[in-house]
């Protein structure tokens, strides 16, 4: 009788030994799928939102300097991806598609654009400030260094003012175009204006600098050569100051009126 009583004890020790070991290993289990699908889904957002600032820079990007840091965390949060998904073949495919959309040229660089709407701007504008808070989140976290950083940045601040410059610029080429050349040349005066006072450093800049100034002399070429043919070159050439300072006058109250009391 005690040994029978013994047995069960014994028994009914092992079981619940091996439900709490069934348990244990059940709840760990489940442990490890919810820190699973967490991983899956912090590197599926992270991912989606690389993806989206790629996206976002597409339609005016002429340089692949900030695409190109946003391609590298892009193409590592997939490649780690694949470990979690229950479709890692999904994953492969869009891993090979951003693959491929890198080695595409970047957006051409126009001086003569389409003028964009001011939702286009104010869209724009928004994508420009969260590409340069992902960059300064890279930044701190070490993924690039302090030199890549300032070149991305200035990269960013030059698109910021090509948008800015958009609609002057523009106006400026359909006058020129339409034989207007008086607002022409105050259209591109202004342009000039913008980017000596700026002292972001791009290529871009430099092109828009120089294409402007070709254009300022066609505008001025028939003056010019007015008064190497005129009878009295001195009294022509001193009437033609006097209307570029009356001109720059008019421009400097238009400026002043535009701002308002302060």
């Amino acid at each position: 009788m005690a040994t029978l009583q013994i047995l069960t004890i014994v028994i009914l020790f092992i079981i619940v030994l091996v439900s709490v070991v069934i348990g244990s290993r059940a709840h760990q289990k489940e442990q490890e799928l919810k820190e699973r699908r967490l991983k899956y889904l912090q590197l599926q957002n992270r991912a989606d939102r690389m993806e989206q600032h790629i996206i976002g820079l597409r339609g005016i990007n002429t340089d692949m300097i900030v695409s190109d840091v946003f391609y590298d965390f892009y193409l590592e949060n997939l490649r780690e991806l694949v470990s979690y998904s229950d479709d890692p073949e999904k994953i492969e495919e869009r891993i090979a598609k951003a693959e491929a959309e890198r080695e595409d040229a970047p957006t051409e660089f126009n001086l003569e654009p389409d003028e964009m709407s001011f939702h286009e701007k104010t869209k724009y504008k928004e994508r420009l400030t969260k590409a340069a808070k992902m960059l300064l989140y890279m930044r701190r976290k070490g993924r690039i260094s302090n030199t890549h950083y300032k070149l991305c940045y200035t990269y960013l601040r030059w698109l910021n003012l090509w948008i800015q410059l958009n609609r002057q610029v523009v106006q400026a080429n359909k006058n020129f175009h339409s034989g207007d050349m008086r607002v022409a040349q105050t259209l591109y005066s202004v342009i000039l204006s913008h980017l000596k006072s700026n002292n972001v450093d791009r290529p871009e800049k430099k092109e828009l600098e120089k294409f402007v100034d070709e254009r300022m002399k066609e505008i001025f070429a028939p003056q010019i050569m007015a008064i190497q043919d005129a009878e009295n070159p001195e009294e022509v050439l001193s009437e033609f100051m006097h209307s570029l300072e009356d001109q720059s006058q008019a421009e400097a109250n238009q400026d002043e009126a535009a701002k308002g009391p302060q």
